[in-house]
This record gives structure tokens, sequence and C-alpha cells, in this order.
């Protein structure tokens, strides 16, 4: 990407303005996020301005554009027209869609009555989708001048070509799901007068992905290992050791393979959130946050975390007695400036570490306890597993992502009925 300069005396009103940092004339280094901006104060009102971003990529070029956008705002009496980028101009470049999607999708945009009830991390992701296809586009041409309108179905076909030589079939699909979605907002929001180049494309079929679970052997060599294994771990690429423990990793395997519960759910539980039934049953009862973020309203979805015979002792090793009621974590109550996304990411990260350390190359992570715990109730439960895990009745989901068709012989069945899930280890 080459680099913009300007003049010790350049012309007046000619800036250099990064799209990253949001400044004039910046000292930093995202050079491929610079653009020239031109400035021109209105004659008799010091507090008015028109502006202009630049298709220049070199000074003279830029200061011919200037020449030209003053000319025409002295003919219009300095009145707003399509060269400016104003909230209301649609005339500006595919970059620039890229960041105004940015700020609809976060709910910074002009359209208050659209703001879109969506998480940070499926922002992000949607972005950084769209990134991926300027980024190509940008292969042969200049994504400066480029304009929404200007990308064309070969554009299309080449990022098509691109997806398949570089990432997986269920990637593929939910980039163009996303970059679809960006399009639809600059017809439907920004209304721009273009068709959907991504209107039509054949989606790709995933391969049938090999649900794993985890035996008990192998689960009891993982708890093992947090207390034998090297808990240092050296990052690929910059060389920094990271320390892998942590005081409440164990307690934390446990909850995920007793609950089955997703990282946000069980380490946000807490004591309180026990409950004795009509029919003396005890089991937690919590919020289903993903639900809630998908149906975007105000209502309360629950589930709940049955406490069979194994759980009630692991609880009780905890403290149940004295704490029950309490508002207090069940995970690392004593959490200081640790965040709930920090303790998902240690325990995450430490899952994987302990498992290598444990001897263990099956491609197994931290979300696989989940996927036994439905495995092994859905031995039990059958079509009715759905109602524990809060998926659909039918059970395709359940099929489709977790349950493991491989686990379980006729004794563990058997074990499963009877309350078991994994013999509790003392520790």
């Amino acid at each position: 990407m080459r680099k913009l300069t300007l003049p010790k005396n350049p012309h007046k009103g000619l800036k250099i303005f990064c799209r990253t940092c949001r400044v004039d004339n910046p000292k930093c280094k995202h050079y491929d996020r610079q653009v020239y901006r031109v400035r021109i104060h209105i004659p008799g009102n010091s507090g008015s301005i028109r502006t202009k971003f630049l298709d220049a990529d070199n000074y003279n070029d830029a200061v011919a554009e200037c020449v030209d956008f003053e000319r025409e705002l002295k003919s219009n009496g300095y009145e707003r027209t399509a060269l400016t980028f104003s909230e209301t101009s649609t005339d500006y470049s595919i970059v620039d869609a890229v960041v105004k999607y940015r700020e609809y999708m976060s709910g910074e945009s002009k359209f208050a009555h659209l703001k879109k009830n969506v998480t940070q991390g499926h922002i992000d992701e949607s972005i950084r989708f769209c990134w991926k296809f300027v980024d190509n586009v940008a292969l042969i041409k200049n994504i400066k001048r480029t304009r929404p309108s200007d990308i064309k179905i070969e554009d299309v076909s080449n990022f098509y070509l691109w997806l398949e030589n570089n990432h997986s079939a269920r990637t593929i699909n939910k980039c163009l799901i996303a970059v679809k979605a960006f399009f639809e907002f600059l017809i439907e929001v920004e209304n721009i007068n273009i068709r959907n180049p991504f209107r039509k494309y054949v989606r790709k079929v995933p391969e049938q992905k090999t649900i794993e679970s985890i035996s008990e052997e192998e689960f009891n060599k993982i708890i093992a290992a947090v207390d034998t294994f090297n808990p240092k771990s050296t990052l690929e690429g910059t060389g920094e050791e990271k320390d892998r423990y942590r005081p409440y990793l164990k307690n934390g395997f446990y909850l995920f393979m007793f609950t089955g519960g997703r990282r946000e759910e069980v380490v946000n539980l807490k004591w309180s959130d026990i409950y004795t039934l009509d029919n003396g049953v005890q089991t937690f009862i919590v919020e289903n946050l993903k639900v809630k973020r998908i149906k975007k309203n105000s209502k309360e979805y629950i589930k709940y975390f049955t406490i069979n015979a194994d759980f009630r002792d692991f609880l009780e090793g905890l403290g149940w007695k004295e704490k029950m009621g309490t508002d207090e974590y069940i995970l690392h109550p004593n959490r200081g400036k640790s965040t709930t996304s920090s303790i998902m990411d240690a325990l995450s990260k430490g899952f994987s570490h302990y498992k290598e350390g444990a001897g263990i190359s099956k491609n197994i992570s931290l979300s696989s306890l989940r996927k036994t715990y439905l495995s092994w109730q859905n031995h039990v439960l059958g079509n009715n597993t759905g109602l524990i895990s809060n998926h659909d009745v039918n059970g395709n989901i359940l099929k489709t992502h977790y349950i493991d068709p491989k686990i379980m012989t006729a004794i563990e069945i058997s074990a499963t009925k009877k309350g078991l899930v994994f013999r509790k280890i003392l520790v």
C-alpha cells in the first residue's frame, strides 16, 4: 500500500485522514486506511465546513480534486452536494461502506429504530468476513475508488474461488451469509440503488463432522495432569510463554461434566441458583442467555441442571451446606479483577493444554464435556433430551452437533440409568 504524503505547505484544506484513528494527518502506520480529505470553510460562517474524501492516491491528483470540489461548492452556494461525505450521502467507497455497516450493527448509526440486538462476537465476525471480501476486491481494483455499485458478479466469483481454496465449507457459508447481509444493509437501509451481487450462490455442503465424547479414563487423565503436567505453554509465532494453571480448573471441568452447560452458564453458577421442586428434586435453574439473545425480547428463558447423587457429593465437597442460598459463585468465588470472559478463556485453554499433557491425541476440547453429558442423557431420555438441553424437540440439532453415536457400552448405559455420569474423584 502506497504511503500518502503532503508537502511542507500543502494546498489549503487538504489533509490525510485515517479511517481507523479517525483523525487528520495521523502519525499512525494504518497506511491502507488513509485517504486524502479536503475541508472547505464556508465564507462568513467560521463554524461551518464542507468535507469530501478524495479518490486520488497522489498529492497532485488530490489538489486537482480539491479545486474541482471547491468550484462545485461555489456554484451551488456551498450547499451540500452528492460529492460530500455527509450523513445522507451514499457516494462512498466499499471501504467506507464497511465502516458504516459496523456502526449500524453496533447501534452507533443514525438509524436508532433499527438497532440490532446482537453480540459483539457476532458483529466482529460479520465485519471480519466483510473485510475479507474487500481485501479480495483490492487484488484487482482500487478500493478507495470502488463504490458498492461497482461490485460485479465477477468480483463475487473471484471471492468464491478464493474462499474455496482457503476455507472450509462451514466457514465459506458463514462468510457468504455475512457479506450478503452487508449488501442487504446497503440496499434496504442506505437506499443504494443496486441489486445484491450475493443474492444467488451455491451453498457448500459441509462434511459430516465426527462428534467426539470423552471417556471416563480420558477425563481422569486430564484431571490428574492438572497436578502433574508442566503448566507452561509457548505460543506459536510470538514464542510468548503462558501459565495455563488456575486453582479452579479441576472444579470447573467437573461442573461442565455434571451440568452439560455452556461456558457462561457454568462460570456464573451461584449457590442461590439451586431450587427444590414440588416433587423434592433439587436442581439448578438458570437463565438461558443464548435463547434470550436469539429471541431478542425481555422474556425470561430458563433451563435446568439437575443434581444427581454424584453431583450432590461434589457440591457438598465445595461447601453446599454452609453456602446454600447465598449469591456466592460456585466456581472461583473470590474473583477479584477476573471477569466471566477471562475465566471462560482460562478454562478453555487450560483444558486443551492439560489434554495434551495427558497424552490424549483425540480431537477434543472443553466443549466435548457438554457433548459427553448430552450423549449420556440421550441414552436415558431419548427424544426428551431436548427438554433438558433446551434444543428443538425433533432432536436434529442434538444429533448433528452433540450426540456421539459411539458412546457407551451396555454397562455404561446401566450406570447412567442409576444416575451416574462419571464416578467422582476426590480432589
